[in-house]
């Protein structure tokens, strides 16, 4: 069975609850909140927030706020005729509580729009890296390499010498608890180089990579178990290695 690209749904709550998300991305993400509680609430906490946003502006002041400033009027003595100098009044517990209030609220609009800038950049990227994915797919001269090299593992590259890149896809992979799966692209001295850490979900299917190889004597990959973030060089024996073909 075919899988298609996706992105990680994990990102995109904020960028839904501002309806930045296509619509079939929309789409895609509610079937993922329908399996994950923790984006449920992520999602409900962004929405809420931004409904507040929306009506700050537009809200009634308390009617307690209307009478302390009547109050503090009737007490307050008027002032002389053309004074050569305004005094300057002293701010009032009241104003000084609202300015506490709306210093509260736009730390909150900028840690919101922090978050909501960040995923925006993170959709855009995946976005990019989907699309130049499409291209080496699609590539009529690139060579295809299936193989199984563990027990209920499959793996397919897909090296395209005209753009210079390659995919990296797999499913049946164990996710790893504070270790990660780390692809390598070795040369023909047997010397190798990092292509990223890989993404496993659930399910253990691999969220294709996209790498480029630095130069012609590359001629595979390799895939090794590292500590959790990879390492610069692999310190493990590799769990499974292919040469390109052709």
């Amino acid at each position: 069975m075919r899988r298609t690209l996706g992105q990680d749904p994990h990102i995109l709550s904020g960028a839904y609850a501002l309806g930045a998300l296509s619509p079939s991305e929309s789409v895609r993400f509610e079937d993922h909140l329908a399996e994950c509680d923790s984006c449920v609430q992520e999602t409900r906490g962004f929405t809420e927030t931004v409904a507040l946003l929306g009506t700050a502006a537009a809200g009634t002041p308390p009617a307690e706020l209307r009478e302390r400033v009547l109050e503090e009027v009737a007490r307050t003595r008027q002032l002389a005729p053309a004074p050569e100098r305004l005094p300057v009044p002293r701010p009032g517990r009241w104003t000084r509580g609202l300015g506490l209030v709306l210093a509260a609220c736009l730390a909150v609009m900028v840690a919101l729009g922090a978050v909501v800038i960040d995923q925006v950049r993170q959709v855009r990227d995946l976005r990019e890296n989907e699309r130049q994915i499409a291209a080496v797919l699609s590539d009529p001269d690139a060579d295809h390499t299936t193989a199984q090299p563990m027990e209920g593992v499959s793996v397919t590259v897909v090296h395209s010498e005209s753009s210079g890149r390659l995919v990296f896809s797999a499913h049946g992979l164990e996710r790893l608890e504070d270790e990660d799966y780390q692809l390598w692209l070795t040369r023909d001295d047997g010397s190798v180089y990092s292509a990223g850490v890989l993404s496993v979900d659930e399910s253990g299917f691999v969220l294709p990579v996209l790498a480029a190889p630095q130069d012609e004597a590359t001629g595979g990959v390799a895939v090794t178990v590292e500590p959790e973030g990879g390492s610069e060089q692999p310190t493990s024996d590799p769990l499974m290695a292919m040469p390109f073909e052709g």
